[in-house]
């Protein structure tokens, strides 16, 4: 069977599922995955191919690009390919892409390149990068992008329009439980949000509509899945608007733990925005696309690849960083209740339709394919 490297900073993070799903998915091509750092291995098991790390675990990733940290972990990296014989490269983020670049040259192989958000929106913003980027875009073989806002993003920064492909993110829907949303008429309403606690998942934007939603009369309680550098604000909006019994945090939880908390939510929240820093998703949340496997309606915004991930004309988007408008549009889904059942089975099929692993993993196989025969 071929080999296929794949490269990152981490296999695997917890908010990188879908890298997971990606890589263990593959059948024709075996994965060998070598990243500069290991996270969560008995968790995330690579049964189809191989594993490595080859890297110290810095305070920041991007201390790696200093001189001796790269020369040593690029040389263990080329090692271990060999060793293993791989026949393509696969990079995960424009980031470890650019940093990854020596071993193309030295291996001799083509090279593919996913982009997945941060590294088209934010890093582009620095010359350093755009001169890397610059770079990559003349020696890489092929850029992959989630959806088409993200593939205009990548061709506006320089990328060959001939490079760019279409590469959606996979799920393994026939491991997510579907269940029709059946709620009585009156009750309290269950939100669900779940994400890195950074300022593009637009948690604060979720509370301030909570906020406005409860002053209304409105019952809905919120439970929140995730960590990141935003929770100390969040709880402090949480305790001086005295919301305390409407919210419930969370931390990152295991896979099987996360998929849990859909059973207990009536619908999902995805404001997603685009931050001071001009970080954006690039393409879309891969929690919508579970929570659409699930039969979770879905509240989210009108930001970078998220309305080519629902169905068609979908309704219940909002316009990002407007609290108001996000607690507009949650009113409506609550008063919609009546059709959740049709939304529920409209989204299910979408995603299985255009997002479900067996799908995904053929078209990416197929430009391993073609790739391989072009060189």
């Amino acid at each position: 069977m071929i080999k296929v490297g794949h490269f990152h900073y981490c296999f695997f993070e917890r908010s990188e599922t879908f890298i997971y799903h990606q890589l263990s998915s593959l059948k024709r091509y075996r994965p060998v995955a070598i990243s500069l750092i290991s996270r969560n291995r008995d968790e995330f098991p690579l049964s189809n191919g191989s594993i490595y790390d080859v890297g110290v675990n810095l305070p920041r990733p991007g201390m790696q690009f200093l001189g001796p940290f790269r020369h040593f972990s690029l040389q263990l990296a080329r090692e271990l390919f060999r060793r293993e014989q791989i026949r393509l490269l696969h990079a995960h983020f424009g980031t470890w892409g650019s940093y990854a670049l020596p071993l193309k040259k030295t291996l001799r192989v083509g090279m593919i390149v996913a982009f997945y958000g941060q590294d088209i929106s934010m890093l582009p913003r620095r010359s350093l990068w755009l001169s890397r980027f610059k770079r990559l875009w003349h020696e890489a073989d092929l850029f992959l992008a989630e959806g088409p806002h993200m593939m205009k993003e990548l061709i506006n920064l320089g990328a060959p329009r001939e490079k760019v492909r279409l590469q959606r993110i996979g799920i393994p829907v026939s491991k997510i439980e579907f269940n029709l949303p059946l709620r009585k008429r009156g009750g309290t309403i269950q939100a669900l949000w779940a994400g890195r606690m950074v300022e593009k998942k637009g948690l604060l934007d979720t509370l301030q509509a909570l906020k406005l939603l409860t002053e209304q009369g409105i019952k809905i309680t919120l439970r929140i899945v995730g960590d990141g550098p935003l929770r100390k604000s969040a709880k402090l909006f949480v305790k001086e608007n005295r919301l305390e019994e409407k919210v419930t945090f969370l931390d990152f939880l295991t896979y099987r733990r996360y998929l849990e908390e859909f059973k207990k939510a009536d619908f999902f929240l995805a404001p997603s925005r685009t931050a001071s820093t001009g970080e954006t998703e690039g393409g879309a949340p891969t929690t919508i696309l579970e929570a659409q496997a699930r039969g979770l309606p879905v509240v989210a915004t009108r930001h970078a690849d998220i309305p080519f991930v629902m169905p068609q004309a979908y309704p219940y988007l909002a316009e990002e960083t407007s609290p108001h408008d996000l607690a507009m549009v949650i009113k409506k889904l609550i008063a919609d209740r009546k059709h959740w059942p049709r939304i529920a089975r409209r989204s299910r099929k979408h995603v299985m339709q255009f997002h479900d692993l067996s799908v995904t993993t053929k078209t990416l196989e197929d430009y391993y394919e073609d790739l391989l025969a072009k060189k």
